[in-house]
C-alpha cells in the first residue's frame, strides 16, 4: 500500500512540475525497488498517462527517463495485458515524430511481438504504425520494426494480418520510399516464406515474392545482387526450392550465369550466382552436381586460381558442399578436378594471402569432418586420401599454423586440428608426428579465452573418441581425460617455501 501511494504521489507530480527529469529519476528509483510481483499489482491502480506524456520532449535526458521508467512498469505485465490497457499509449508513443522516442518503444513491440503475436495482431493500428516504421532513415528504428513484423508473422494470425489487403497496402506504401525500404519488406517475405508453405503461399499471394523475382530483371546490379541473396535463403527451405524451380527461376539464375562473359559488368553477380546454387548443392549435392556443370565449372577453376573475391566464394561454396556426407561423395564424383581443387585450398593455406589462407583453413575442417556416426570406410579413405594430397606434410603445415602468435590465423588451425583428431587416420598422424602429444597437453601454449576453449575442445574430442585408447594408448588417455575433467582454465596450484635467511 505505502509503494502504490509513493508511486501514485510521483506521477501525479510529473504534470506539474518543471523539472521532470529530477522527477522521472525518483520515480525510477521507487519502482526499482519495488519487487515486481508487487509492482504487478499497484500499476492497474495507477494512471499512468502522465508517464507517457514526458516522452514528448526535446530533452533528451527526460526522454531517456521516461524511457526507463516505461520499461520497468510494462516489463512487469504480461504482453496480453500490455497491449490490453496500453495499446493506445504505446500508438500515440509511436507516432511522436522524434525518432529518438521512437528508439525507445522498440525494446517494448519485441518483447509484445515475441511474446503476444496474437494480441497485437488484433490492434491494426498499432501493427500499421510499425509498418510506417520501416521508412526510418535511423538504423536502429527500420530493421527493428522489420524484426518485429517478422516475430509477428510467425503466428498463423499474425501472418494472416501482415498479408491482408489494409496491410499490404501500407507495406507497398514503404516500399515505394526508397530501395532499402523496399528490401526490408523483400526480407520480411522471405524469412517467413521459408518457414512454411502456408506462410510461403501468403506471401505470393500478396504480389511481393513475386515483385522480388522481378528484381532480377532489372538494370541495376545491386538490386539484383541483393535480391538473388535473398532467393538464395529462399531456396534453403525445401518448400521455397520448389517453388524456385517451378517458377523457373533456377533456370533463369542458370542462364544469368552462362551470360556472364558476354557482359563484363555481370561479373559482379557471380558470387551471389555461386552461393545460389552452392546452397541447392548443400542440400542436393547429387542432382546439382550432375546438372549444372557451369556452376561446377566456375567453382572448380576459381579455387584454383583468378578473382580473389571469387576464389573465397569458391573456397566457401566447396567447404559448405562438403561438410555433409552425402556432398563428399557428390564431390568425389568429380575426380581429377576435385583433386586439382584440393590441391589449391592446400596451396592457400600455405601461401595464401591471409584472409584467403583462413578460409582454406575452414574449407579444408569442413573437407575432412566426419562425425563417428558418419565414419564408414569409404568416407574414412576418402578423407585421408584428400587431407594427404593438399600439400607435403600437410599435418605438419597444419600444426605449425596453429603455433603462431596470430589468432586470425591459429583458431581455423585448431578447427582443422579438431576435425582430423575426430579420424583414426587423424590421430594416427598426431601420435607419430613427434612433439604433437606433448603440444596438446601443454596448456601454457594458449593465453586467451578463446584459444583455451579451442585447445580444450581438441582435448574433449581425443579424449571422448571410440579409437583414442587403441591408437594413442592408455597411459596417454588417461592424461588426456584428467585435461578434460580439470577443464579448460585449470590452473596448476604452485606452493612457495620461506627458506630461513631469505
Amino acid at each position: 500500500m505505502a509503494a502504490e501511494t509513493a508511486i501514485a504521489d510521483l506521477v501525479n507530480r510529473l504534470e506539474a512540475t518543471n523539472n521532470k527529469t529530477e522527477a522521472l529519476e525518483e520515480l525510477k528509483t521507487v519502482i526499482c525497488a519495488v519487487p515486481p510481483s508487487e509492482l504487478r499489482n499497484v500499476l492497474p491502480n495507477i494512471s499512468v498517462t502522465n508517464v507517457f506524456n514526458c516522452l514528448n520532449t526535446s530533452n533528451k535526458k527526460e526522454q531517456e527517463a521516461c524511457g526507463e521508467v516505461l520499461d520497468r512498469m510494462l516489463s512487469t505485465l504480461s504482453a496480453p495485458v500490455v497491449l490490453e490497457h496500453f495499446h493506445s499509449h504505446i500508438l500515440t508513443w509511436l507516432n511522436l515524430p522524434d525518432e529518438r522516442v521512437q528508439v525507445l518503444c522498440l525494446p517494448l513491440l519485441t518483447r509484445l511481438s515475441r511474446d503476444a503475436p496474437e494480441s497485437l495482431c488484433q490492434h491494426t493500428d498499432l501493427v500499421l504504425a510499425v509498418v510506417s516504421l520501416l521508412t526510418a532513415d535511423s538504423l536502429d528504428i527500420g530493421p527493428a520494426a522489420a524484426a518485429i513484423l517478422t516475430h509477428m508473422g510467425r503466428n498463423p494470425s499474425g501472418l494472416q494480418v501482415l498479408f491482408n489487403e489494409q496491410t499490404v497496402q501500407h507495406l507497398r506504401a514503404a516500399m515505394q520510399r526508397t530501395d532499402t525500404c523496399r528490401f526490408r519488406v523483400y526480407q520480411i517475405a522471405t524469412d517467413l516464406s521459408m518457414l512454411a508453405p502456408a506462410a510461403l503461399d501468403a506471401c505470393v499471394s500478396s504480389g511481393v515474392l513475386q515483385q522480388l523475382i522481378n528484381e532480377m530483371q532489372k538494370d541495376d546490379i545491386l538490386v539484383q545482387l541483393n535480391a538473388i541473396e535473398l532467393l538464395s535463403d529462399l531456396a534453403q527451405s525445401p518448400h521455397g526450392l520448389v517453388f524456385l524451380d517451378q517458377h523457373g527461376i533456377v533456370g533463369k539464375l542458370e542462364e544469368m550465369m552462362v551470360g556472364v562473359s558476354d557482359n563484363p559488368m555481370s561479373g559482379l553477380l557471380l558470387p551471389g550466382l555461386i552461393k545460389f546454387f552452392g546452397g541447392l548443392a548443400r542440400h542436393h549435392p547429387k542432382e546439382v552436381l550432375s546438372k549444372f556443370d557451369n556452376f561446377v565449372r566456375l567453382v572448380l577453376m576459381n579455387v584454383c586460381g583468378g578473382d580473389a573475391s571469387l576464389q573465397g566464394v569458391s573456397v566457401d561454396t566447396l567447404a559448405f558442399i562438403s561438410s555433409t556426407p552425402e556432398g563428399k561423395l557428390a564431390l568425389e564424383k568429380l575426380g581429377n578436378p576435385m583433386t586439382e581443387c584440393i590441391q589449391g585450398i592446400g596451396s592457400l593455406i600455405q601461401t595464401g594471402s591471409s584472409e584467403l589462407k583462413v578460409r582454406a583453413l575452414r574449407a579444408m575442417s569442413s573437407i575432412v569432418y566426419l562425425q563417428v556416426e558418419h565414419q564408414t570406410v569409404e568416407l574414412l579413405t576418402l578423407t585421408e586420401r584428400w587431407f594427404g594430397t593438399s600439400m607435403s606434410l600437410p599435418f605438419d603445415s597444419v600444426w605449425s599454423i596453429a603455433q603462431q602468435p596470430f589468432s586470425d590465423l591459429r583458431i581455423p588451425a585448431l578447427h582443422l586440428l579438431q576435425s582430423v583428431a575426430l579420424c583414426p587416420w587423424g590421430q594416427k598422424l598426431m601420435n607419430n608426428c613427434p612433439g604433437f602429444r606433448e603440444y596438446v597437453l601443454d596448456r601454457a601454449t594458449e593465453n586467451t579465452k578463446e584459444g583455451k576453449d579451442e585447445k580444450f575442445e581438441l582435448v574433449r574430442i581425443l579424449a571422448h573418441s571410440p579409437t583414442a585408447v587403441e591408437i594413442l594408448g592408455r597411459p596417454y588417455h588417461v592424461k588426456l581425460m584428467e585435461y578434460f575433467n580439470q577443464g579448460p582454465f585449470f590452473v596448476l596450484a604452485q606452493s612457495e617455501v620461506a627458506l630461513e635467511g631469505e
